[in-house]
């Protein structure tokens, strides 16, 4: 299925209103399962901008997405991931062991 339905139909669906979310990214996984990253339009600043992750299942021969997880977050959020859980990481030549 195109990247470009999976995002219609969670639009048709009501799960995420194009309205109020702008498409970033759409990344489809070999597992069947896609993730879409969603800016707000209204909510957030330049600065500190609100986003919707979301993780569906992609149902090709029903042609349907199922919405299976949904997190909002601000980049001060990722921020706090970032120092918290990644210095806990060693990196080797660019890889995380």
């Amino acid at each position: 299925m195109d990247v470009r339905k999976i995002v219609k139909i969670l639009d048709e669906k009501g799960e995420v209103s194009l309205d109020t979310w702008k498409v970033i990214s759409v990344r489809k996984n070999e597992d069947g399962t896609a993730d879409v990253l969603y800016r707000n339009r209204h909510v957030g600043s330049d600065d500190n901008p609100v986003f919707l992750w979301v993780y569906a299942n992609v149902v090709e021969e029903d042609w349907d997405v199922r919405v299976l997880e949904r997190i909002t977050f601000q980049k001060e959020d990722l921020l706090w991931l970032l120092k918290y859980i990644f210095p806990k990481v060693k990196v080797y030549k660019g890889l995380a062991k």
